[in-house]
């Protein structure tokens, strides 16, 4: 089993969530109005200076829907302009 961290643009919500669904993936934790700034990109901290925000979706996924879910989000990553969708993967040791 492998953990995914999606962390989005809230412009790519709908977007994030058809890929998601369209993966048969039903279990996920889903944050809103996350704030926070990437090596190669603006702060979002939904003020007046550094407007908007992301979501981020941290996802429990069995080993054989990786592959699939991965090259999805990554094709969805390319479809946006390769900005403003990272994911992040690590195997998941032990569940309690």
């Amino acid at each position: 089993m492998d953990m995914l961290l999606l962390v989005y643009d809230v412009d790519f919500d709908e977007d994030v969530m058809e890929t998601l669904s369209g993966c048969s993936i039903t279990g996920y934790t889903k944050w809103e109005r996350v704030l926070g700034m990437g090596e190669r990109s603006a702060p979002k901290m939904n003020d007046a200076v550094w407007p908007g925000f992301n979501c981020a979706v941290m996802i429990a996924a069995d080993e054989e829907k990786v592959p699939v879910l991965f090259d999805a989000l990554k094709a969805l990553h390319q479809k946006v302009g390769g900005k403003g969708l990272r994911v992040f993967t690590w195997p998941v040791m032990k569940i309690i």
